[in-house]
């Protein structure tokens, strides 16, 4: 989808603050608050947008951060990937094309609660690395204008 200055200052802006009504948003940008609307409706039917939600930072709420990288047979890759994708703590699923399955899971980091050792008997015994995430350096979900362009 192309996108013109508009389209990406309305997601730069969006992307910033999600709340920003659409009245306050059309104010600053100088045009009326129904052309954000327009555009807006018009990024979420094509899938730009996906929903507005309150982005948590996991380790602030008892979580743990863990990247697992699996390695399965490119045959059987997207069947484990799509099962992997079902599961609640796998929040980011990314398959290669020589059949690793990229993990993003976030787990409790409580000793009574379900961790990464059950998360992990799920992969069906397939060799796995894991990354367990102690420091959060950068923690931003935004795309830049350079992408989108």
């Amino acid at each position: 989808m192309k996108f013109d200055e508009l389209d990406l200052t309305i997601l730069n802006n969006l992307q910033q603050d999600g709340r920003m009504s659409f009245r306050e948003l059309g104010r600053k940008l100088n045009v009326p608050h129904t052309t954000v609307f327009t555009r807006v409706e018009r990024l979420k039917k094509n899938g730009v947008i996906k929903k507005f939600a309150a982005m948590l930072h996991p380790h602030e709420v008892g979580g743990q951060i863990n990247m697992i990288v699996v390695d399965t047979p490119p045959r059987e890759s997207k069947e484990m990937a799509k099962k992997i994708a079902e599961l609640d703590e796998a929040k980011k699923v990314f398959r290669t094309f020589d059949g690793k399955i990229i993990i993003k899971a976030v787990v409790a980091n409580h000793p009574q609660k379900k961790g990464i050792e059950d998360f992990l008997t799920q992969l069906d015994g397939y060799p796995f690395t894991l990354y367990t995430i102690n420091d959060i350096v950068k923690f931003d979900h935004t795309v830049s204008k350079e992408v989108l362009r």
